[in-house]
């Protein structure tokens, strides 16, 4: 599941990752993880504020910190995810935008 991760590294908007969120959450959920466990409303991704409670909802449930059953260690990849998708969304947040071209800096 590297892809995905490189995916969210490559992104150079919120809308990628949101988009990619989205995608990997339909992909990769347990069928019945309910979406309210994770915060949600519906099992869908639509902003920057669903990556985000995803990822405190499921730092914060003990299949996300613990060891033992295959469908745990599903959650952890999950929260890990999330985990990486939201820290990309704070990097970008702090990235300046771009200059417009044909705009010169004048003092």
């Amino acid at each position: 599941m590297d892809c995905w991760h490189d995916e969210i590294d490559r992104a150079m908007t919120e809308t990628e990752i949101v988009q990619n969120a989205g995608e990997y959450l339909l992909l990769w959920a347990p069928r019945d993880l309910p979406p309210e466990a994770l915060g949600l409303r519906r099992m869908r991704i639509e902003s920057r504020d669903d990556v985000e409670r995803v990822h405190e909802r499921l730092v914060g449930t003990p299949a996300a910190m613990g060891k033992g059953s295959p469908r745990n260690a599903h959650v952890r990849e999950i929260a890990q995810y999330f985990r990486h998708a939201a820290a990309r969304l704070g990097e970008l947040r702090r990235i300046p935008p771009p200059v417009s071209q044909g705009l010169s800096a004048r003092v």
